[in-house]
């Protein structure tokens, strides 16, 4: 053994007495429902059940108050910090499957193919855009209002053109309708 494997393993020791060290490990698997991961440790080949983030809750089973977790790629490279001889969790990845923010009740959950703000209901619009085509909607209706409200009808009887009367559902007013309502000045997007 030469000297800097003595010093490796020394300061390696060392630091695991501290109960604070790190180990570079594989991603066997993930169970969001728990918050943990089993990895399998490159200096061991050890398999070990850790918490995916620093911010899980104290049962281990949710995310905290207030946190981020990035979750990791099953088979990638993942690095855990143990607080503990028996306690680690994920701080840092190579490769991110999700990543999950979360602030008092409200989330942020982003995956490679869609990003949800606090819940699965609803569809995000880009309100600017919907604006603009309602207001066209709503102008060539009322267009069509006031072509409706001046048409008249020629008669073969005697006497000038007669107004019509609307018929039952058509409208002979302008539009009096309003989407600004739907405007959620707290979420932008590009």
């Amino acid at each position: 053994m030469n000297i800097n494997d003595i010093l490796t393993a020394f300061f390696t020791n060392e630091l695991r007495k501290q109960r604070i060290y790190s180990e570079i490990a594989t991603v066997v698997s993930i169970d969001e429902d728990n918050m943990t991961a089993e990895v399998s440790f490159i200096s061991s080949n050890a398999n070990k059940t850790v918490r995916l983030g620093a911010t899980i809750s104290e049962d281990d089973t949710a995310l905290a108050a207030s946190s981020i977790v990035i979750l990791p790629v099953i088979n990638s490279k993942v690095l855990v910090t143990f607080i503990n001889e028996t306690t680690g969790f994920i701080s840092s990845v190579t490769d991110v499957s999700k990543v999950l923010h979360k602030v008092g009740d409200r989330y942020i959950q982003i995956k490679s193919d869609f990003i949800e703000i606090g819940g699965d209901t609803d569809f995000m619009v880009r309100f600017s855009e919907l604006e603009t085509a309602y207001n066209q909607l709503k102008s060539d209706h009322d267009d069509l209002v006031n072509a409706f409200n001046a048409h008249m009808h020629a008669t073969a009887a005697p006497g000038a053109p007669s107004i019509p009367t609307p018929g039952a559902g058509i409208p002979a007013v302008a539009s009096t309708g309003d989407i600004s309502g739907a405007k959620i000045d707290e979420i932008k997007t590009i």
